[in-house]
This record gives structure tokens, C-alpha cells and sequence, in this order.
């Protein structure tokens, strides 16, 4: 918790969040995960590493996780707290430019795309760029997964997706919506 403050009173336009998310976040975000063997799942803003610990525990081994982590000490504290899981990976990459670390990577779908973005306060010619994006590094049945503390851009997912399903989870600082988008 204490990183946390830290790093939001140094940063708060790139976190978007006054308190980490809680368990019943987490908890509910994997809710609408189907896990299974094999599944590439891509984490924007692994923070301190409430929601990736949660995604960890649940997905099968033969599964990977790449986080991607701008905040130098969020992504130190991943590193360290997650290195015990061999189907971790943590970059220091900017979310918007996620298709180059794919193609680095040689990956060219993903299953799940999980989001702690800040939607709400990034500028729209990023948000139009990563939307662009976003839609086309799915599989077919991939969902991406989105929490957020409004519902101001449901509209503008709705615009993206051809499904934008609605989740609430109360009991977080502030509460959160979570929106399945595919």
C-alpha cells in the first residue's frame, strides 16, 4: 500500500486510481476469464499487482501472461513479487505501442486483454490509436477486459465492440465498473 500511495502522488496521471485494486476487483475481473491450456493473455498496467496476482493464480501453466508496466517502481515490485512464475513476463512498454512488443515477441493474437488504463483521462488520439488496435490482436472469441471508475466511455466502447457487457464491483475504492468487451 505504501508503494502505492507513493507512486500515485509522483504519478497520478498515468495511474488514474487514489487506492489499489481490491480482491473483489480482481476477483471479479477473472470471473469473465475462460482459462485454459495454451492461452496468451496480455495485462495493461499491472500496477502493484492486485489483478495480475488473480490472473496468475488461476490460468493453467501452459499459459503466459505479459504485463505491460510504464511505472518503474509498479513493474520492480512485479518483477520481484511474480518471479516465481515461469509464465510471467513484465515490460517497461507504453500500452499504445503493444503491437511492436508483439511482433518482438512474434505473437500475433492474444486470448484476453486486460486493462487498468485510465480511459477516462487518456487523450483521444491515443485512445482512438489503441482502439484501432485493440479489436484486431483478438482471436476470434477473445475478449477485452476493461475496469474502469465511470461509465463515460461506454459509448465509445460500444463503438469498437460488437459486445459490451456491464459488471459493477462495490466493494473497491472507488468502485469499479468492469466492462467484457468482444
Amino acid at each position: 500500500m505504501k508503494l502505492f500511495v507513493k507512486e500515485v502522488v509522483n504519478s497520478i496521471k498515468h495511474i488514474g486510481a487514489i487506492a489499489p485494486s481490491s480482491k473483489y476487483l480482481a476477483n471479479n475481473i477473472i470471473r469473465h476469464m475462460d482459462f485454459r491450456e495454451n492461452q496468451i493473455i496480455l495485462e495493461f498496467g499491472s500496477g502493484n499487482g492486485a489483478i495480475t496476482k488473480q490472473i496468475l493464480k488461476q490460468m493453467p501453466s501452459s499459459s503466459r501472461l505479459i504485463s505491460l508496466e510504464i511505472n518503474d517502481p509498479f513493474l520492480k515490485h512485479c518483477e520481484n513479487k511474480f518471479k516465481v512464475y515461469s509464465n510471467f513476463e513484465i515490460y517497461n512498454h507504453s500500452a499504445i505501442e503493444f503491437d511492436s512488443l508483439l511482433k518482438q515477441l512474434e505473437i500475433d493474437k492474444v486470448d484476453y486483454l486486460i486493462s487498468s488504463l485510465p480511459l477516462a483521462i487518456l487523450p483521444k488520439a491515443d485512445l482512438d490509436i489503441l482502439f484501432k488496435k485493440i479489436p484486431e490482436y483478438l482471436i476470434n472469441n477473445g475478449s477485452f477486459v476493461q475496469y474502469q471508475y465511470s461509465l463515460n466511455k461506454y459509448k465509445f466502447l460500444k463503438s469498437v465492440f460488437n459486445s459490451v457487457k456491464l459488471d459493477f464491483t462495490p466493494i473497491n475504492l472507488p468502485p469499479a465498473f468492469i466492462y467484457k468487451c468482444s
